[in-house]
């Protein structure tokens, strides 16, 4: 049973990169000099996916589809934020502007207000607990850059303010992740004894000790993922709530008691409505106190602890929606706008230590997507065999994203800036099921077989002097367009590479 799940811990994140992807591109620019900036950082918010811009302030990412935040981080600039999602229109030119942070505002902010000097020592738990959280999971948790953090307490409005002058670097032992933590403030109100954080995360799979470690990551994963907001959202978008473990219920106020509202039907009271042209979910509650259950595990002692009269049969979270404000939900989960909503209860209780990027995936949760619809293939002479695309063409090279081991390399057609060069490259497929590889102008013959009636799925087998096996997953063939995921393990390294080819 165990080599099983090691097997499938392997098989996780050629799952995560088979999803269907989108492209993101675009320039980031001084906003007053219009020059490019070097290096500055762009990621998905609360995701494990970003990269750095070239000399010319270019940058390229690809992201599963669904919704995020882009972020645009860069030194001595004010951070921006874009909202993208994989049914916009422009995702392949974008232009951010940034500005510089002004140096006498901060100095202000700073003078007016005392900065703690041993504030460490004086905040830093309390800190902890109520960003990282208190959790089984947050005491693996650590912040491995504590200098960067400043705090600062206004006397008359009983307040404490916490900076930070670079991203805080955490550490989930408990999860495997590590996360570069954005963080514009987080403020308590000792008058409300309301605590508020805004900011920016990036996660990073932490290199596991072994297999063990691995199965102990994958197992706390899905822990953290059960009954949370994630799992919440994608189980909607999906109409998956019942199946998931998932109640609603309204709360009503009547003569200053609360009372819970059992539904019938979920998705007609939140009135659910899928856009069949964005892809995504818009709900607009009848009621704006919506009480939500997971009933697939108790609370934890650690919760009930703080929260006493919660119950401990399930958790329990409330979501307060703005009056007449709707909430849109995209595939992976992401939902907007967050701040139209007000979380207490379980979920609120969880923070950073819990928190799973937003291309986490849950294998229960995996969804095929919709095939593209080509055009109606013209009606052949009675007594003439129609022919298919995939065995009447050679394919080339259109673009393909390589995942070699720990390496990735790019490569599109007619792209200067190619870190693979795939100019050459051509596959033939036979009616007999033969084929012919041919890189560079040297020709290697394969058979090749679909596994599965529903052709999404090929097996090639490559007469090398040892016989290389390539994985196809995820085919769509139209009249002139071959898309696909390879996998395959060459020289001991697994490969992937989501590619899509045209007719030469």
């Amino acid at each position: 049973m165990k080599k099983n799940i090691v097997w499938l811990l392997a098989l996780l994140p050629a799952l995560a990169f088979s999803q269907p992807t989108f492209i993101v591109k675009g320039k980031i620019i001084d906003a007053v000099s219009k020059q490019p900036l070097s290096a500055a950082s762009v990621f998905a918010e609360n995701t494990t996916l970003g990269t750095a811009t070239d000399g010319d302030g270019n940058f390229t990412l690809y992201l599963p589809h669904g919704g995020y935040n882009l972020v645009i981080t860069f030194t001595g600039y004010q951070t921006e934020t874009r909202r993208i999602t994989s049914g916009d229109e422009g995702n392949n030119d974008l232009r951010v502007e940034l500005k510089q942070k002004e140096k006498e505002l901060q100095d202000v902010v700073v003078k007016s207000s005392s900065e703690v000097k041993d504030g460490w020592e004086k905040y830093g738990e309390f800190f902890l607990e109520n960003f990282i959280g208190k959790t089984a999971n947050s005491k693996a948790c650590v912040i491995r850059n504590r200098e960067v953090l400043h705090f600062y307490y206004y006397r008359r409005k009983n307040l404490l303010k916490i900076l930070a002058d670079a991203p805080v670097e955490i550490e989930n032992n408990a999860l495997g992740y590590s996360i570069k933590y954005t963080l514009d403030s987080f403020t308590h109100d000792y008058n409300s004894q309301v605590s508020v954080y805004t900011g920016y995360p990036l996660f990073k799979e932490m290199e596991a000790s072994g297999d063990a470690q691995k199965v102990a990551w994958a197992g706390a994963r899905q822990t953290a993922y059960n009954g949370s907001i994630l799992h919440f959202m994608r189980s909607l978008y999906q109409r998956k709530l019942a199946e998931e473990g998932f109640e609603i219920q309204f709360l009503l106020k009547e003569n200053d008691k609360e009372r819970a509202l059992t539904l019938r039907n979920f998705y007609a009271a939140l009135n659910y409505k899928m856009d069949d042209s964005t892809h995504t979910v818009d709900i607009l509650p009848n009621q704006k106190d919506v009480a939500i259950l997971y009933k697939k595990e108790t609370a934890p002692r650690e919760y009930l602890e703080a929260n006493a009269g919660a119950p401990d049969k399930f958790q329990l979270s409330v979501v307060n929606f703005l009056p007449g404000e709707a909430v849109d939900i995209e595939r992976n989960g992401y939902y907007y706008e967050q701040n139209d909503i007000t979380i207490t209860g379980y979920w609120a209780w969880e923070k950073v230590a819990d928190m799973l990027p937003y291309n986490y995936m849950d294998a229960s949760l995996v969804k095929q997507e919709e095939l593209p619809v080509s055009a109606p293939a013209t009606v052949p002479a009675a007594g003439v065999k129609p022919l298919d695309p995939l065995t009447a063409n050679w394919w080339k090279a259109e673009e393909s994203r390589i995942i070699e081991g720990n390496n990735v390399s790019y490569y599109k057609r007619g792209q200067q800036g190619n870190t693979a060069n795939l100019d050459n490259d051509l596959y033939k497929f036979n009616t007999d099921n033969t084929g012919t590889w041919s890189f560079n102008g040297q020709e290697y013959k394969f058979n090749w077989e679909y596994l599965g009636s529903d052709k999404t799925k090929m097996k090639i087998t490559v007469q090398f002097p040892t016989p290389l096996i390539v994985n196809l997953e995820n085919i769509v063939v139209t009249e002139n367009r071959l898309s696909y995921t390879r996998l395959q393990q060459l020289n001991g390294v697994n490969l992937m590479a989501i590619e899509t080819r045209t007719i030469r």
